[in-house]
């Protein structure tokens, strides 16, 4: 089997990803989609972007991958055609962990072995892992060698009521549900505090509730916010400072009862590795979107080899991305917990012949050959704003 064409999407669908209702966006940076949600740096955009690959064989198996590009997809739709694609055209789908060292090493000693470069790699690795499971009759999951669990565990990201009356409703009705908390905070001590006791108090003691930090916080700060956590029970402490600081991690997860969860940022197991070395996490938090389904697998080797839990981090994606990754949370046996994201769900299920589920507080992981999932094409396109082929 050879790789005869791929198709690079950039993908913008109508409906913009709203964080914590505690914030209000900041008027759009001048000329483009992209806004801030105060206190956080992070740009956003008005739309839910993505970059999406086809890949398409001479012997009709098609697999679909994806990157995580909420901001800027076009920049990793042009690597897929100027740099990763042409590595991979020609070439034998189904060697998979071949493929994905060929795409690493191409630009590595030049420095582009993360961003968007990785993203790029994370999307054609997946697609081509979809390709491989079609082609061999089995989930991505199987080919990994086998599912631990059917079914996923999951937590909401974010509360979204613009009142605090408004966000414990939503607290008490996912709880009813069976799906656990993540709150966005980072306001600061006060505010945290107030955020987190309240809803404690709504959902009651038997509740998980974990807590996004957001990169906010400086160590002492950190600490503070980390003691009232613990007292309330929360099951994890996300990335509460700046994204590089290892050391400062390493100080707050020692000193911390509440676990330290960290890996969004970080896009490869050479990345993942001073941050096992330093004891500076207690959670593992990779994303399939940003390291690729075959990177990410590692990644989780080696957090187990640690004796350190996995919840994979899952954040602006469609459903293919949803769909990969819940084919590799199925496989892991230091599987923690899933995320899941309300708002994206319902965005790009239509996208399904038979859409993704949540049902009595867990995702279903699905069943079908490669990613478990068939793609209606029509109603993709709709929510496309360019596409990019390259062919042999």
């Amino acid at each position: 089997m050879k790789i005869t064409s791929i198709t690079a999407y950039a993908v913008k669908a109508s409906r913009r990803y709203q964080m914590s209702g505690q914030i209000q966006a900041t008027q759009q940076l001048p000329g483009s989609d992209y806004f801030q949600f105060p206190p956080y740096p992070e740009l956003y955009s008005e739309k839910s972007e993505a970059m999406v690959v086809k890949i398409e064989t001479d012997e009709g198996i098609t697999g679909w991958g994806e990157a995580q590009n909420p901001i800027g997809p076009e920049v990793s739709q042009k690597i897929v055609e100027r740099v990763i694609g042409p590595m991979v055209l020609g070439r034998d789908p189904q060697a998979t962990n071949l493929r994905y060292t060929e795409m690493y090493e191409t630009l590595q000693v030049r420095g582009q072995s993360s961003g968007y470069m990785h993203d790029a790699i994370a999307a054609i690795d997946t697609a081509l892992w979809d390709i491989k499971g079609k082609a061999l009759g089995q989930p991505i999951s199987e080919l990994l060698g086998g599912r631990f669990r059917d079914t996923l565990p999951c937590y909401v990201t974010g509360l979204r009521g613009k009142t605090r009356e408004a966000r414990l409703e939503e607290a008490v009705e996912w709880t009813r549900q069976g799906v656990s908390l993540k709150p966005f905070l980072g306001f600061g001590y006060a505010e945290d505090t107030a955020e987190i006791s309240a809803i404690r108090q709504a959902v009651g003691d038997e509740a998980r509730i974990f807590m996004d930090g957001v990169w906010k916080y400086s160590v002492p700060e950190a600490l503070r916010v980390g003691r009232i956590l613990e007292a309330h029970g929360v099951e994890f402490f996300e990335s509460p400072l700046l994204p590089e600081d290892v050391e400062g991690h390493s100080k707050l997860a020692r000193k911390l009862d509440v676990p330290v969860a960290i890996g969004e940022a970080l896009r490869s197991r050479h990345q993942f590795l001073p941050w096992f070395q330093a004891q500076a996490l207690d959670i593992c938090q990779p994303d399939v979107m940003r390291n690729g389904i075959s990177e990410t697998y590692k990644i989780a080797l080696m957090a187990e080899t640690y004796n350190i839990p996995v919840a994979l981090h899952c954040g602006v994606v469609t459903v293919i991305g949803m769909a990969a990754t819940w084919q590799v949370a199925a496989t892991l046996h230091n599987f923690f917990t899933q995320e899941f994201q309300p708002v994206m769900l319902p965005l790009f299920n239509p996208w399904l012949e038979e859409p993704l589920r949540l049902e009595d507080g867990q995702l279903i992981v699905p069943v079908g050959p490669g990613l478990g999932i068939s793609i209606n094409e029509e109603r993709f396109e709709q929510d496309v704003d360019s596409k990019i082929m390259i062919h042999i």
